[in-house]
């Protein structure tokens, strides 16, 4: 596998207009980061090629509003990649963080990754009231990929900590099967997702002051552990050479410490899905 690809995104659903700083400096910042950085080293240079092939396109989907909410919102996914005339088009997920890959061996990649994390406001649910408010963040780490069948199954793990200390450590983990049929792309594959202590406390956490003013929620404690289970699928059409149009679903289930969090039992759902549609169309710079 060879790629030269880097993607943004931005959680853009109405919790953006109470965060608007907050969030849209994220953005500017990740943006910066995928422009300034190479996806690879030694491919640094198709940006300055005479015959380079530019993507760019953007998703939009629905999901939910926070870490176990049962309500969901709208956000948006701008994408952007490059790579040269003579590489193929590589295959990833949407579900993937902001990668740069720094090393590509064979069927082996990894590099650095950016991962958005949902923020919380108790505008987002009344019965939330009381409970800290969580901003828009970001999470920073490394990613590693194989393809043990190559253009077949992928596995997949990103590791990242939250800008802030107590924002705490993520490690997602997955595996993808993608067959190609004509011009159709399908993908499937289960999704995990393990949080350290702090990271679980931050999103299901009840501090004792929440519980005397919201009866609604008793107070609780998050432990270390695993947080979700589930599994995502996706479903992809080349037009042309140009135009490609994408569908992504993904399930999450809520587990072990994260379920029993009685923000999730009492006003959320441990059930979680995650629909989007977009669209990419890509472009060769000539001289």
């Amino acid at each position: 596998m060879s790629r030269s690809q880097l993607r943004s995104y931005a959680i853009l659903d109405r919790r953006l207009q109470r965060r608007r700083s907050t969030s849209l400096g994220l953005y500017l910042a990740a943006v910066l980061a995928a422009s300034t950085a190479s996806a690879r080293a030694d491919d640094f240079s198709a940006l300055f090629d005479r015959d380079t092939i530019v993507s760019v396109g953007g998703f939009v989907g629905r999901g939910p509003r926070f870490q176990g909410s049962k309500q969901t919102g709208l956000w948006g996914l701008p994408y952007l990649s490059f790579r040269k005339v003579d590489e193929p088009r590589d295959w990833w997920s949407p579900d993937d963080g902001l990668d740069v890959t720094l090393i590509s061996q064979g069927a082996l990649q990894a590099g650095a990754v950016l991962d958005f994390r949902e923020g919380r406001h108790n505008n987002d649910d009344r019965r939330l009231a009381g409970l800290p408010r969580l901003p828009v963040t970001v999470g920073i780490g490394l990613f590693g990929e194989v393809w043990p069948i190559a253009d077949t199954l992928r596995l997949r793990a990103e590791v990242t900590q939250g800008v802030r200390a107590h924002d705490g450590l993520i490690a997602k983990l997955g595996a993808d099967l993608v067959a190609r049929v004509g011009r159709f792309t399908l993908s499937a594959g289960p999704r995990f997702v393990v949080g350290d202590a702090a990271a679980m406390r931050l999103d299901f956490d009840v501090p004792v002051g929440t519980a005397l003013v919201n009866p609604i929620l008793t107070p609780y404690r998050a432990s270390a552990g695993p947080r979700s289970a589930g599994a995502t699928t996706a479903l992809s059409y080349d037009w042309s050479d140009a135009w490609q149009t994408l569908g992504y679903v993904r399930y999450d289930r809520l587990i072990a410490s994260a379920s029993d969090s009685p923000i999730v039992r009492h006003v959320g759902s441990a059930n979680e899905f995650t629909v989007a549609v977009g669209a990419i169309y890509s472009f060769r710079i000539a001289p």
